[in-house]
């Protein structure tokens, strides 16, 4: 019997990231966009050949913590599911989100509302008042506030650490596990306990086998974040040189 197969795939920094992360400038293809139309996440020639060997022998589920508009502006032509918003929403292969998920990630959000508008309105006065290069916002999708990210700007990535060390690490340390804080480079999300990829993973997986039979999934991503979405899938693939890598295969490599 034939299985069929699903790859649920991380997007940024596993399949295309900024110019400056880029390892060359050689070879790159643009692959997304800012709003304004400018490219911003470009693919090497390797992530081209990896995406068309899953393209050509898998059905691919972007699995993101981008939010619709941002998916949008990713020039790769996803034809089925798609997870977004670290699993807040799943849109079905018309574009439409999934209802029963949706529903219940709207009641979940109800509870966080509250607590994150307070965290949001404390970090707005911490960098005012140390008159800090961040900008902070609740992220929101068709209409449901789901987490929380602050960003450094102007090259200012101290701002950051001082922000989640100082304010953010504690106040989540006080609330755990009801929140937990990731950090990516210049990103810092503060995600509610019931917000995640791996919950959308394998609610999918779930869904699918009653439709489609049993499945063959493998999990591709980068980030601490993304471990507990692959470890849902029977196979996992991560970038050399990644988040993900640096804390499991890294310690694998021989080095005589």
């Amino acid at each position: 019997m034939s299985l069929h197969r699903l790859v649920f795939l991380d997007l940024d920094d596993t399949l295309f990231q900024s110019r400056r992360k880029c390892p060359s400038a050689g070879g790159l293809r643009p692959a997304a966009y800012l709003a304004d139309g400018r490219a911003h996440s470009f693919m090497t020639a390797r992530q081209r050949s990896l995406w068309q060997l899953l393209d050509d022998q898998a059905t691919l589920i972007p699995t993101t913590a981008r939010d619709h508009d941002a998916l949008c502006r990713v020039d790769l032509p996803f034809r089925s599911w798609r997870i977004l918003d670290y699993g807040g929403v799943i849109l079905d292969p018309e574009g439409h989100p999934d209802g029963a998920w949706l529903a219940r990630m709207a009641a979940h959000a109800h509870d966080s509302l509250d607590e994150l508008n307070t965290l949001l309105d404390r970090i707005l006065t911490f960098v005012a008042q140390e008159r800090l290069a961040l900008q902070a916002r609740l992220i929101a999708d068709f209409g449901i506030h789901f987490y929380l990210v602050a960003k450094y700007r102007e090259g200012r990535s101290a701002d950051l650490e001082r922000l989640q060390g100082e304010l953010i690490a504690p106040w989540v340390a006080e609330r755990r596990p009801g929140y937990r804080l990731h950090r990516n480079d210049n990103n810092l999300a503060v995600l509610p306990a019931w917000l995640g990829k791996e919950w959308a993973v394998r609610y999918l997986i779930t869904r699918l086998e009653r439709d489609w039979g049993e499945l063959l999934t493998i999990g591709v991503g980068d980030s601490l974040s993304d471990g507990s979405f692959m470890a849902e899938c029977d196979y996992a693939i991560l970038p050399r040189g990644s988040q993900l890598f640096a804390t499991t295969l890294a310690n694998l490599v021989r080095r005589d």
